[in-house]
């Protein structure tokens, strides 16, 4: 009986059956969101970060012409490293697109940026650079941590970590090292925070409270982290007076 339903009703059933499997199309992203998103992408926070240094602080005269000194490494080990790791999770399909979401493919990423940082800050550790210099590239990898944790259990803001661990670190520079107050480089990069939020959102990548969470916890992580760097070493150096 069922089968003679079946062969009377086919195309009822066909449309029935398609309207289960169907999903509704994913809205377009904003043009100008995706282009903030990939200028202010996290894997680029650290060289942003340093490079910084070269404008706001005395790093042009104490290094001068040694810039790609240290901009070759930190785009190696931040930028070629992660992407071509991307790249190669992808064709094996351990995760889906570039920009995963889904929090059980987001640990072999961290994994990865995790041990990019890791040798980032051998390497200039071994250099004999200032404390508060490896405290600042150590930041990212408490970020890192501190994110895959809570990414486990709830999704919060990667590209907000990323500009807030710029804002963040920048500020403790200023105020804790150099004590100096550019204020209008302070307010640059609250504006361009404030872009990259309104860009998560637009682009509905995000919800107010995880770009909130987001910027608060890489501003507070790299803030704290060249704060107690620039204390320590400045204990360090009056122990050997």
């Amino acid at each position: 009986m069922m089968n003679d339903n079946n062969n009377i009703y086919p195309q009822e059933n066909k449309s029935f059956a398609t309207l289960q499997s169907y999903t509704p199309p994913k809205e377009a992203e904003p043009l100008l969101a995706r282009i903030v998103s990939i200028i202010l992408h996290p894997l680029f926070m650290g060289i942003y970060t340093v490079a910084l240094l070269f404008v706001y602080t005395d790093f042009n005269l104490l290094f001068a012409g040694q810039f790609f000194l240290f901009m070759s490494p930190m785009f190696f080990l931040t930028c070629v490293v992660p992407l071509c790791s991307l790249y190669f999770l992808n064709k094996m399909k351990l995760i889906k697109n570039y920009g995963t979401t889904e929090p059980q493919e987001r640990l072999i990423p961290f994994l990865v940026f995790f041990l990019s940082y890791g040798l980032l800050v051998y390497h200039f550790h071994s250099a004999k650079l200032y404390t508060w210099f490896t405290a600042l590239l150590a930041a990212p990898l408490i970020l890192i941590v501190v994110s895959g944790i809570i990414s486990h259990f709830w999704k919060i803001s990667l590209h907000m970590v990323g500009i807030g661990a710029l804002v963040g670190s920048t500020l403790s520079v200023c105020y804790h090292v150099k004590g100096v107050n550019p204020y209008v480089l302070f307010i640059i990069l609250f504006i361009l925070a404030g872009c990259l939020g309104v860009a998560r959102l637009a682009s509905k990548k995000n919800t107010p409270a995880q770009v909130y969470a987001g910027f608060v916890l890489g501003a507070a992580v790299s803030y704290i982290c060249v704060w107690i760097g620039a204390y320590w070493g400045l204990i360090v150096f009056l122990q050997n007076q």
